[in-house]
């Protein structure tokens, strides 16, 4: 019997398909060699199980996909390529109008070390786009966009239509003990704080994503729902428990402002391969009445405004909840604290504590990229709104 040959990437016979259960083990299998970190392969595979039950991610909400020769049987054809998308909630804002809309999450794209060099990621993304467009939508209903996080730089993705947003960040030490910037009306946020917070932090995006939306553009925002926080802390959570034999239990930090208004942030760990590699991502900033609420991500966050023209109130609030994110990072001896995309407001507030922060511009890893699936010409019309690390996956 003649060896088998693999197809080119141009071949007709290839196709974008669900793997069995057996194939998406295997697709864990091998890119848990790159992703695992500190994790055995073992431990690696049974938190992949766990994410896939999460609230966000069960009935529908995670889609499994392998790039194979279609002609093969299930279980006997190699794996040239995997990949996931992830249903989220999102907004599209435009021409006085708000519309709830599904849009998807890219992550967990992978090729076989074995398959490299032979186009099949190019073919693999190409097949998806076209399945996204479509993809969880009723009634003959196109989507309107999705999304990615690139680790290889700008470029590869831009090919297939997922443009590359501004990736910046700012990063705070840890700090081992509570200082002057801790405020009376400053507490940590549980797991059962968050479901109220969410909901108010979605009502308001509702309205404000909507408010003096300029002729011919589109504002998109994915949700910051309480499911999605969920999906995140499980990630945590397994983590804690496996690798240090505790489970994080303070998910944020929430401040009453003088005014009456309220400031806080929602946080994960993220556990490296290293130590260094250990940082407490925020993953979403809100402050109430913060001016601009809805911003253009496209700027690069370089004018900020005076201190003067600043509310004191909230920056002073948005200073104490940044100062809970690092004495929290130091008990869990995280590296830094991270916050992606961070609004004039916070950044000033982020000054306030270590006056050499600087805004970092990412050009290399975790890129947000953002494909618009509707007519090309509107791709250069978009603002996307909380383009925070919530909406990573």
């Amino acid at each position: 019997m003649a060896a088998y040959e693999l197809p080119p990437s141009d071949s007709p016979n290839l196709a974008l398909l669900h793997p069995t259960r057996e194939e998406k083990v295997e697709t864990w299998k091998l890119n848990g060699a790159s992703w695992r970190g500190k994790l055995p392969l073992p431990i690696y595979l049974r938190r992949e199980t766990h994410l896939e039950s999460q609230a966000f991610t069960k009935d529908g909400g995670i889609t499994f996909w392998i790039l194979v020769d279609s002609t093969l049987p299930p279980n006997e054809r190699p794996i040239l390529g995997s990949c996931e998308s992830l249903r989220k909630r999102a907004f599209v804002a435009r021409a006085g109008k708000l519309e709830d809309v599904v849009s998807h999450g890219i992550g967990s794209v992978f090729c076989n070390p074995n398959y490299r060099g032979r186009g099949y990621a190019q073919r693999m993304i190409e097949e998806l786009g076209k399945k996204l467009d479509t993809w969880n939508q009723k009634d003959g209903k196109k989507t309107d966009f999705t999304v990615l996080y690139s680790d290889i730089g700008k470029k590869f993705y831009s090919r297939f239509g997922w443009e590359a947003f501004p990736s910046t960040h700012i990063a705070l030490a840890p700090v081992s003990s509570e200082k002057e910037m801790a405020l009376p009306g400053v507490r940590p946020l549980r797991a059962d704080d968050l479901e109220e917070l969410c909901s108010l932090d979605e009502r308001i995006l509702r309205v404000e994503i909507a408010r003096d939306v300029p002729p011919k553009k589109t504002r998109v925002a994915l949700i910051p729902d309480l499911k999605t926080m969920q999906w995140h802390h499980a990630r945590e959570e397994f983590a804690g428990r496996e690798m240090l034999g505790r489970e994080p239990d303070i998910k944020g930090a929430h401040a009453e402002c003088e005014d009456g208004s309220q400031v806080w942030c929602i946080w994960t760990r993220t556990f490296g391969s290293t130590e260094t590699g250990n940082t407490l991502n925020i993953l979403r900033f809100f402050i109430e009445g913060e001016k601009n609420t809805v911003r253009n991500e496209s700027q690069t966050g370089h004018d900020l405004p005076d201190l003067e023209s600043i509310h004191q109130a909230r920056l002073q609030g948005a200073a104490a909840v940044l100062h809970a994110a690092q004495v929290e990072a130091a008990s869990w001896d995280m590296k830094d604290v991270q916050i992606w995309n961070p609004s004039a407001l916070v950044v000033l507030a982020a000054r306030q504590i270590e006056p050499s922060t600087k805004l970092v511009h990412r050009d290399d890893e975790s890129i947000a990229s953002l494909r618009w699936h509707g007519e090309p010409e509107d791709r250069l019309k978009l603002e996307w709104v909380g383009n925070e690390k919530y909406a990573w996956c």
